[in-house]
């Protein structure tokens, strides 16, 4: 990387704002990332991005790419829906709290990593459901109100047909029906990207 092309990514007059610029980069990055839907070629469509951004703040502060090793591991319990949705959500918090005091590109693509896999697993339970309405315009990249979900979780559970393949007796319009089905076919496309 040169210079001129440092400075395209981190445009600054003085050498001294580079990283408040960086800091500024990063933190739009964050805010795009926890507000979106988990998606393997968005994450790899705004790390792109970000390591031009984190190149040439290496350049310009003389850095050198220290990879600090963070570990976590994503793990939702496929026994129960309850047990599944608690899981998903403890890891998705804890990830989002991660990801905000990343500092470190390593971490940060780590962290995204963490995201899919952990929407992976949570996906993956809704795996043996059979939805005969596949037609039905779903939107993938559109999650529902967690609160809302969480409700219709608790109905479900206390229902007397609470095993997840009774999901598919739901009505098409219920709540639960559509997010297990929308992450049904997210898992789909998810699975086929290379």
């Amino acid at each position: 990387m040169t210079r001129e092309d440092a400075l395209l990514y981190l445009p600054v007059e003085d050498e001294e704002d580079v990283e408040d610029l960086y800091e500024e980069k990063l933190f739009e990055f964050k805010q795009k990332i926890l507000v979106a839907v988990p998606s393997t070629k968005l994450f790899q469509f705004h790390l792109k991005k970000l390591s031009r951004v984190h190149d040439a703040y290496l350049y310009l502060t003389k850095s050198t790419n220290t990879k600090k090793s963070i570990e976590y591991t994503v793990l939702v319990n496929q026994g129960s829906l309850i047990s599944a949705w608690r899981d998903f959500n403890r890891n998705k918090n804890e990830l989002k709290l991660k990801l905000v005091s990343a500092f470190n590109f390593s971490e940060i693509e780590f962290i995204l990593n963490c995201f899919i896999q952990n929407q992976k697993q949570f996906a993956s339970v809704f795996q043996t459901i059979d939805f005969d309405n596949v037609n039905e315009s779903v939107v993938v990249g559109k999650e529902p109100d967690a609160m809302v979900l969480e409700v219709e979780i608790d109905k479900f559970m206390s229902s007397e047909h609470c095993e997840i393949e009774s999901i598919s007796k739901l009505d098409h319009k219920n709540l639960l029906y559509q997010e297990a089905n929308r992450l049904s076919l997210w898992l789909n496309t998810e699975n086929n990207v290379r």
